[in-house]
Formats: structure tokens, sequence, C-alpha cells
């Protein structure tokens, strides 16, 4: 959360006011659980205390007594967490959700909201999207009884109750739910109540006469502190509050299934489009190449003039081979790319762009091969798009490499409104960085102007 700019005095009073209203949020959601615990030490510790009470033995016989207790106290406040914790945790888990969607400006998917770059320091797509055990359907089986999925019952209702029962209370999602109620319970309740136990002894002490002066420091302070200390919430939820971890790898599981089967596409098509450039174009070039040859070879005796027509016709079907063939090279392996780099091998591609375009790099040596390849053909594709649809007159092609990243940002001053829709080039190129774990960005305002960024995390040659 950002200050707000201008206001002086006002905006830290605005800030101060919000901050008390989020820790005593926060306070509430995250006490019951120590709550519990607290009560039940308490009385339990009081009722086992009682038991040997006037206890007259050795030292060792006491100190077995005092961890039996001990044990006892422990015991009693699981079993009061195990009855609390069901009906509880997944309501007190929703609304800390709720909060962190509103406060730190995260969505319930976990996709940021904002635009700054902040929104690409994690990714953890998803944070706090989780899903809970759905009820399953209860059937008959033919001896009779009725399966919920776990167990057989003699009745419908009764397979009903305890499918419900199960689905809710035997939920990895809602045990996870109570350890974030207990992990809550010990970081953010404590950090987040500070200001409001300060305020609150503040003003106690300046309703006491002797105490006034320590009462106005005390409530100064923690209304110093109210616009930092509800931020312990950001690095726990983010934590405690998403799906369980395994349900998280499942979906990151998923994720490269999904992009593994589209490399899996896009490499099938490559290959048809390079078996038809050569089928279409080189081979039927060097058909009638030979063809020619053979031609002339039947004409050179008898008509000198003609047989030297379908040589030099021959001659120059052998040169726009040469060159389709060169053509399909730099297509799938652009031999400047491999020579030079990236950064020498988009200037020259920019050359053969009808558009004016300026490459800046401040990239102090060359990247992966792998990714210097899928950037120049991403970059390649957005030269092509401006070429074809921007209307640009003015492009500028910028690298960058920062905290492990390489970066290409395209900018035209075109007619805007790009969007990487569904089998789209733009999509096209998202799907491929995602092969390597970047990401696309587009700004591109109906009208212009466009910026599209290209970054993939890799290492330096």
């Amino acid at each position: 959360m950002r200050l707000p700019a201008g206001g002086g005095p006002l905006r830290w009073w605005v800030e101060i006011v919000r901050g008390l209203y989020r820790s005593a949020v926060l306070t509430g959601l995250t006490l019951l659980l120590p709550a519990v615990c607290l009560t039940v030490g308490i009385g339990g510790s009081h009722v086992v205390r009682s038991w040997s009470e006037g206890l007259s033995a050795p030292l060792a016989v006491r100190a077995l007594v005092g961890i039996g207790q001990t044990l006892m106290v422990i015991l009693w406040i699981a079993v009061a967490l195990w009855v609390v914790h069901p009906a509880t945790s997944r309501p007190l888990a929703k609304a800390a959700r709720r909060r962190a969607e509103s406060w730190l400006g995260e969505r319930s998917t976990g996709r940021p909201t904002g635009q700054s770059d902040e929104r690409f320091d994690e990714r953890s797509d998803e944070r706090f999207e989780v899903t809970y055990r759905s009820v399953p359907q209860v059937s008959r089986m033919s001896t009779g009884y009725w399966w919920d999925g776990h167990e057989y019952h003699r009745s419908e209702r009764e397979a009903r109750r305890r499918a419900k029962v199960h689905a809710r209370f035997h939920d990895p999602q809602l045990h996870w739910d109570g350890l974030w109620g207990l992990v809550a319970g010990v970081t953010v309740l404590p950090v987040a109540a500070l200001p409001l136990l300060g305020l609150a002894g503040g003003v106690y002490m300046v309703l006491t006469p002797d105490l006034i002066g320590y009462g106005i420091a005390l409530i100064v302070a923690a209304l110093a502190a109210a616009p930092f200390a509800w931020r312990i919430f950001r690095p726990v939820a983010h934590r405690f509050l998403g799906p369980i971890p395994r349900s998280w790898l499942g979906g990151r599981v998923k994720e490269l299934e999904a992009i593994q089967a589209d490399l899996t596409q896009t490499q099938a098509a490559e290959l048809e489009r390079i078996e038809r450039d050569l089928h279409d174009g080189t081979q039927a070039r060097l058909l009638a190449m030979g063809m020619s040859v053979g031609a002339a070879e039947l004409l050179v005796d008898t008509d000198p003039a003609a047989a030297k027509a379908l040589l030099a016709e021959a001659r120059g079907a052998s040169a726009t081979a040469l060159a389709e063939l060169r053509s399909l090279v730099r297509g799938i392996n652009p031999p400047v790319l491999a020579e030079r780099g990236l950064v020498d091998a988009v200037q020259a591609l920019a050359l053969d762009v009808p558009v004016k375009i300026t490459v800046h790099s401040t990239v102090p040596s060359r990247v992966e091969r792998p990714v210097e390849s899928a950037v120049y053909f991403a970059v390649a594709e957005l030269m092509a798009n401006v070429a074809k649809h921007a209307e640009a007159s003015r492009v500028t092609v910028a690298f960058a490499y920062t905290q492990q990243t390489l970066s290409v940002a395209v900018t035209d001053d075109g007619v805007g409104g790009a969007a990487a829709s569904a089998g789209s080039g733009l999509h096209g190129i998202q799907r491929r960085m995602a092969a390597f774990s970047g990401r696309l960005e587009i700004v591109s305002p109906t009208g212009g102007p466009t910026h599209i960024t290209v970054a993939v995390p890799c290492a330096l040659s």
C-alpha cells in the first residue's frame, strides 16, 4: 500500500486510521484459536493443580506429577482446538482471503490488479484460489446398501449425512485453513494488536494522574506504528492462505502439461511449414531445373541456341532455389543469430521491415541459446505485426537484463488496440514464452501508442 500523494499531515492521519482499522480486523480474524488455547490452558492448569494440592512426595514424584499435569493440559487444548477448528477455520480463512484481495491489491485468483512491475515479482498466479472438497453423490448398490464414496450405509439419509460430514470435516484444505489460524495467531495477532493495546494502555495512563506523560508517549508510539503493524499480514497470507502445497504443485503440473502440449503442436506446425516450403518451392524449382538441363542435353547438338537458353533458364532457377533455401534456413536458425547474437540479429532483421526501427541494448553479453532463439522469433513476429497492422512510422526495440531476466520492450506509435486474443500471433508468443517461465505484457490503448514487453528469466553465457 502506498501513501496518497500530497495532503501533508492529513495523509498520515488517513493512514493511521486505516492502519488501526486493519489491525482491529486482523485481531478479530486471528484471535479465536489463541483465545481458546489461552482459556483452556489457564482453566486446565487451575484444575490439574487442584489435584496435587498439598501433595507431600519426593522431588522425583512431584516432577513426574508436574509433567503429567502439563501433558493433560496440552491434551485438553488439542481437543478444544479440534472441536473449534472444523466449524470456524473455513469462514475465518475466507474472510482473511477477502481482506487479502482488498488490501494487498490481489484478486482471489492471485492475479495482481495493479499495473506496476511488482505483479511479476512472484509467479504465484492463483495464489489465493482454493478448492474445497465437494459433497460426493451417494449411490445404491445391488446389495441394498448405500455407498457415499468412503463407506456403506443402510439408508440413503445416513449415506448423505455421512458424505456431507466427510466432505466438510475431512477436507485437507480445511486443515490447511486451520494451520493458517494457528500460525496467524502467533505471528499476525501479536503484531497487529500492538497499536490497539498501546492506544488502550495510553488512554488508561492519561486518565491516571501520575502517568499522563507516559500515556501520551505510548499513544504517540501506537499511532506511529498503526500504518505499519498490519503489513505482517502480507507474507503470512501469501504463505498460508492459498491452497495446500500439493494442490499448488498439482496445478503447476497441469500448467506444465499444457505448455508441453502447446510446444508439441507448435513444433508439428513448424515441421509442416518447412515441409510445405520445401515441396512447393525449392523442390519444384529443382525439378524444373533438372527438366531444363535434360532438354538442353537433347538440343545441344541440333539447336545450340535453344540449349543455351534452357541452360540460362536453369541457372536462374538454381539461383532462385538457393535464395529460397537461404530464406528457409534463416527462418529455422538465422546464421546472424548463431554468429553474432540476439541484438545484432534483430538489427539485421529491422533492415528488412518497411518501418523505421531503432534498436537499443544494455545487455552485457549473450544469453542462453534456447532463450536467444525464442526471443528472436518473438521480436520478429512483433515486428511483422507492426508492419502489417500498426500503421506506425517509428518503432523502438530496447533490450535490458536485470535481476536474472532478459526483457525486450517493443514500442510503436501506431493505432494501438493490440491484444493477445485466442489464435492471434501475440497469443502464440505468450504460449511460447510460458515454456521458458517468461511473460508477455501488452499496453495498447486504442489510438496508441503500443508498448509490448517480453521478459524471460535466463543466465548470461
